[in-house]
Formats: C-alpha cells, sequence, structure tokens
C-alpha cells in the first residue's frame, strides 16, 4: 500500500504532503530529532516510518466517529499493514464510522522514504559517533526489536486463538537471538556478545 516515491501536490515530498493532509504539526523535525539522536538515543527510518504512519492512522480515526479503535493504534496499525486474522473486522469498522481507510494506508510512507526526505529535504545528518556509543546504540535497537518482536507474537496468538484458528492456553513468548563462534563453538547472547566486545577466543 505504500507509494515510495510518490510526490503529492505542488512537487512537495510526500512526507509534508501527508504531514500537512493530516495536520501533523512539528512531525518533520520530530522525525529529524529522534533520527539523528537529539535527545541521546538513534532511531531507524524503519521505526520512525512505522511511528509516521501510526500518526495518519491515529489522525484519521480521531478525526471519525470510530473513538473505539483509538486506544490501541499500534496493535490497529500492526494489524493492518500485516493483513492478520483481525483485519478485516478492523477495516470494516473503521469503513462504518467514516474513514476511508485505503486512502489511509496508500498515504502510509517506507522507510525508503523516511530516509530520502531526512537527507534530500531536511539535510539532516547524524553525527559521528565513537565505537563505544555505536555498540551502545547497536544494543538499545535489538532491545526494541526484540520487544516488538515478542509483542507482535504474543498479539498473533491471541488473534488466532480468538478467531479458533489455533488452540492456546497460557503462554510465554521466549525471544532469544544467540550469536555462534564458528572458531571456538561458544554460544552468546546477542546482548553479552556486544557487550564484552565479541568472543573470547579472538582475544586470547
Amino acid at each position: 500500500m505504500t507509494a515510495d516515491d510518490s510526490q503529492s501536490g505542488g512537487g512537495t515530498n510526500k512526507v509534508d504532503a501527508v504531514i500537512r493532509k493530516y495536520d501533523l504539526v512539528g512531525m518533520g523535525a520530530e522525525l529529524e530529532d529522534r533520527w539523528v539522536g537529539a535527545d541521546g538515543e538513534e532511531e531507524s527510518t524503519r521505526d520512525l516510518a512505522d511511528y509516521f504512519n501510526q500518526s495518519v492512522l491515529e489522525s484519521a480515526i480521531e478525526g471519525s466517529d470510530a473513538p473505539t479503535l483509538s486506544g490501541d493504534i499500534q496493535q490497529v496499525y500492526q494489524s493492518l499493514r500485516e493483513d492478520d486474522a483481525d483485519a478485516p473486522l478492523i477495516r470494516s469498522r473503521l469503513e462504518q464510522s467514516g474513514v476511508d481507510i485505503e486512502s489511509v494506508m496508500d498515504d502510509f510512507v517506507s522507510h525508503q522514504t523516511v530516509y530520502r526526505y531526512l537527507k534530500n529535504d531536511r539535510g539532516a545528518a547524524r553525527p559521528e559517533r565513537t565505537p563505544a556509543e555505536r555498540k551502545e546504540n547497536a544494543i538499545d535497537s535489538i532491545q526494541r526489536l526484540r520487544g516488538r518482536t515478542t509483542a507482535v507474537t504474543r498479539q498473533t496468538i491471541e488473534s488466532l486463538e480468538k478467531n479458533d484458528a489455533i488452540s492456546a492456553g497460557d503462554f510465554n513468548v521466549i525471544n532469544e537471538v544467540q550469536v555462534l563462534c564458528e572458531d571456538c563453538g561458544h554460544s552468546y547472547d546477542i546482548v553479552a556478545f556486544l557487550e564484552q566486545g565479541g568472543c573470547d577466543c579472538q582475544s586470547a
């Protein structure tokens, strides 16, 4: 549904056009600040695209008669993007409330579009980081991805169970990423591997 290179109105870039359309005041500056790490933590363009698209969806819902769907915008967005078992019902409820969901999803942007917007239209550039800062940022990114993967997995299981696609009792989602050193055969949790600077055998 995302048109990466589409332009809207008067030759302006898509991100600015969508910001105006949904009255997302300050969104451009916020995207830039979050990308360059103005508060100390750089965010990826993938995360920023999701945040932008959720803001678009939330604005569309708030301007409709579907207040009951605005409580968990992240879950609604995830269902629509992944077209999961809940998506048809969500689409139906939104359309009945006056939301042109196809038009809204056409206004979603990709991470490539966000990157081009930040680099080419806003002239943003990330500051040079020390090796320690790069490692810390990498660990933060992995932890966020872990949390998101765990949440999406849980939501998917619960949705499938609710729609009688699977049977599941009480459950936990264990999300582990291991790094296996092919030289010595030792395996590490990814965060531990990064925190200690790699495999012990390389410094022996």
